[in-house]
């Protein structure tokens, strides 16, 4: 069903509106292809991450630097 929804957006039968998008990025594979096509869709991409305590994990230190590229 996503990946329908997916193909439909990037074949432009399905506009999506916003010109600001948020992306939940985990510094894995599933959510660095998200935001790479949002941005190619024209996207203004706000990245969040999060992480625990003082204790910065492997996601959220993958993540940081995804975003700072």
């Amino acid at each position: 069903m996503q990946v329908q929804m997916i193909d439909k957006i990037l074949m432009n039968e399905v506009t999506v509106p916003d010109k600001d998008c948020a992306l939940l990025l985990s510094g894995g594979v599933d959510s660095i292809s998200v935001g790479f096509c949002a941005e190619r869709l024209g996207k203004k991409v706000h990245a969040y991450s999060f992480r625990l305590d003082t204790n910065p994990s492997y996601d959220f230190l993958k993540a940081k630097e995804v975003a700072e590229l």
